[in-house]
């Protein structure tokens, strides 16, 4: 995710264990009362100062987007696609959309705060983590890096793909997650919906 602020999570344990409580203090919060707590207040409930969340982050929406982050890199770690070889590659991007889904169902707020954010790339919302994970995928599939032409295709679908999210998110889609997969699914880039063996 294109952050202003580079992480040093390597270096410093502290930096990492102050990030992390804002954003589990985020989530608490907005779990608690709804969208838009204050830094002030998302300071305080993470036991840091407001000087200590801008070390980190610039705004609160952007700390949504961060904490969105972890959640999709844990979705990761347990994709099945990556774990058992033989399961069909497009059964697997549908698994992941639809654990995608649910987790931003599940952190509604978090989502709705998140995509009030504009990344330093122009993109709103969680899109620079999605274009991130395509190109990961694209490289992880023998895309090896994308061309000016592919850059483009990233950006289309992983913008198609928060606009899904988005609608599904916010009830205009209905409940039915295998529907809502389908349509996520359906933006995705020709390469992805039917990778070479």
């Amino acid at each position: 995710m294109a952050s202003a602020h580079p992480s040093t999570a390597g270096e410093d344990p502290r930096f990492t264990r102050s990030r992390q409580a804002i954003t589990e203090a985020l989530g608490r919060l907005l779990q608690q009362m709804g969208p838009y707590p204050s830094v002030a207040a998302v300071a305080s409930a993470a036991g840091v100062h407001r000087a200590t969340f801008y070390n980190h982050f610039q705004s609160v929406e952007e700390a949504a987007v961060s904490l969105i982050a972890e959640d999709f890199r844990a979705l990761r770690t347990a994709d099945p696609g990556e774990t058992t070889p033989a399961v069909d590659p497009a059964a697997a991007a549908l698994t992941t959309l639809e654990a995608m889904l649910e987790t931003l169902r599940q952190r509604r707020n978090v989502f709705l705060v998140a995509s009030a954010w504009r990344s330093p790339s122009g993109l709103m919302g969680i899109s620079d983590l999605l274009v991130e994970q395509v190109r990961d995928l694209r490289r992880a599939s023998g895309g090896a890096t994308a061309g000016a032409g592919d850059d483009v295709e990233d950006v289309y679908a992983a913008c198609g793909i928060n606009g899904v999210l988005s609608a599904a998110v916010g009830g205009s889609l209905g409940d039915r997650p295998e529907e809502i997969a389908a349509r996520l699914y359906a933006v995705l880039p020709a390469w992805m919906r039917r990778p070479s063996p």
